[in-house]
């Protein structure tokens, strides 16, 4: 596996991004000499996702198994997106239409 430095990455982008699509292979970066990042192709990458969302549909389905559900708005509050602003984007994608669907914010009941 290639290394380059992140100063090798400000200089020439081209040539990593080069070699990761000619060989396939990650290109690692590093900065003080200890890898920070790592520049993947985008087969790899969308492997890498496919396989995340597979391991999110397995614990979200062992928790409905068991019983265990997140209300949306404590999803969405771990995710750091408001609510309200979910709300604002389905009314508007859908003309108003959604603009009924109140989305509860459960932070007011917090001790």
């Amino acid at each position: 596996m290639e290394r380059i430095t992140l100063q090798d990455l400000r200089d020439d982008a081209g040539r990593a991004l080069e070699s990761v699509g000619r060989t396939g292979e990650p290109v690692v970066i590093t900065r003080y000499e200890r890898p920070v990042a790592v520049l993947v192709g985008i087969d790899e990458w969308e492997e890498l996702e496919a396989f995340r969302d597979s391991k999110d549909a397995a614990v979200i389905a062992r928790s409905r198994a068991k019983g265990l559900f997140v209300l949306l708005p404590a999803a969405l509050e771990s995710l750091g997106v408001e609510p309200r602003e979910v709300e604002a984007l389905l009314a508007d994608r859908a003309d108003g239409a959604a603009a009924s669907i109140p989305v509860p914010d459960l932070r007011e009941r917090r001790e």
